[in-house]
């Protein structure tokens, strides 16, 4: 599973063509707030709990190797990561596609580099949920990314990440309730990682992250 995270810091370089321009701009280092508390705490290990993988063929930036993937104009920039994610007691307990790409919201001099990051989660006997989520990849690229993978300095690590940047208010990401119990439900979500591993000379790249949800009142059943 390394070509996933290589492909992966491809798309984020690939968002980040003209990063140079930020880096010394604090605008561009927001961070999510912190999970005060949530309905529900999925977490998940990269990558042995990636199911699959898909990269759009113009995804990685020029001059890198072509690669066999999305060629559809509308989706060849975008990436699809399938993956498990486990409860409370460290089992399985959703699956989640996530279909990934370069934000259009990406303002160099005041939000940093965005990605938007679309998830159908699914929980079995409980019902799919579906969530839209901007992150701010900028932190990750100066602290870690650039200054390790690409410039050869020692890392530091373990590096905790909390990269979700709206499209909510707060910077949170958004929920909406798709079938079973959650069929009309909406909330928040925040999503956090911490970054295990990265050996530019093996080319390996570890992780564990965590999705917070919380969930409100049916929309349908305040408006009755």
């Amino acid at each position: 599973m390394k070509v996933v995270f290589v492909a992966l810091l491809g798309l984020i370089v690939g968002a980040a063509a003209a990063g140079t321009v930020i880096y010394f701009n604090p605008l561009t280092e927001s961070r999510a707030p912190e999970p005060d508390s949530s309905d529900r705490t999925l977490h998940y290990d990269l990558p042995g709990e990636v199911l699959g993988f898909t990269l759009g063929e113009h995804v990685l930036p020029p001059g890198t190797a072509r690669i066999e993937g999305f060629w559809e104009e509308t989706i060849d920039r975008t990436a699809l990561l399938s993956l498990v994610l486990d409860g409370a007691d460290d089992k399985p307990a959703a699956v989640a596609s996530r279909l990934l790409a370069g934000s259009a919201a990406t303002d160099f001099l005041l939000s940093g580099v965005l990605v938007s990051d679309y998830w159908l989660l699914t929980i079995p006997n409980e019902g799919t949920l579906f969530l839209r989520a901007d992150s701010n990849v900028w932190p990750f690229l100066k602290q870690t990314l650039l200054p390790v993978w690409f410039f050869g300095r020692p890392w530091a690590g373990p590096a905790d990440y909390r990269p979700t940047a709206g499209p909510g208010e707060e910077g949170v990401a958004v929920v909406m309730g798709a079938t079973g119990r959650f069929a009309g439900l909406e909330g928040t979500a925040i999503e956090n990682y911490r970054l295990t591993d990265l050996d530019p000379a093996s080319r390996s790249v570890a992780a564990v992250g965590e999705l917070h949800l919380r969930l409100g009142a049916s929309q349908i059943a305040a408006g009755e």
